[in-house]
């Protein structure tokens, strides 16, 4: 779980290309010419996504404030984490043209909920769905396989879907 403090030195880098390894993104976000950025505390990358401790708020907030941040020739997306909302997902990577059936189908089984517990609403181009819960689901009710929580951010493959869990707090139960 974040603390308060943590908050404001904590960055979240997407869209990583294959092969970038821990310590290349220490170099690369600890290099202030390059990035902007300053001394990393912690660095946990899943994917092709890291979340980045700084030891200073200063350090993340001058990476935040680059345009552009380029790994193996690959830009990356470097953004604040998302704020806290257990009652809130969403799912993405699907193609457009799936029914809304087939996805309320597919969260119905893969979250173990009823069709009153929560609600489907299409963002931008309707490649993603919000998905609004009634209540934060209780532990073990998501029974994705192999789900690991990230602090804010959770990236799962299933079906070619990914389903991005914003939000949820590190339990330790489901990892």
């Amino acid at each position: 779980m974040m603390t308060e403090i943590q908050q404001g030195r904590v960055v979240e880098v997407l869209g990583l290309p294959e092969g970038v390894d821990d310590e290349l993104l220490t170099l690369y976000f600890e290099n202030r010419h390059r990035s902007g950025g300053g001394h990393l505390v912690s660095v946990e990358k899943t994917g092709h996504c890291a979340v980045l401790v700084f030891e200073e708020a200063e350090a993340a907030a001058r990476v935040l404030s680059k345009d552009h941040h380029v790994i193996h020739n690959t830009e990356l997306i470097v953004r604040k984490p998302a704020s806290k909302d257990p009652c809130r997902f969403v799912l993405k990577g699907f193609n457009p043209s799936t029914s809304i059936e087939t996805i309320q189908l597919f969260v119905e089984v893969q979250m173990a909920l009823g069709d009153q517990d929560y609600s489907l609403l299409p963002l931008a181009d309707r490649t993603q769905i919000l998905i609004q819960l009634s209540q934060p689901l209780a532990q073990g009710m998501l029974r994705l396989h192999h789900l690991k929580l990230y602090c804010v951010t959770v990236l799962y493959r299933l079906l070619s879907m990914e389903i991005l869990l914003l939000c949820l707090e590190c339990s330790g139960v489901w990892h």
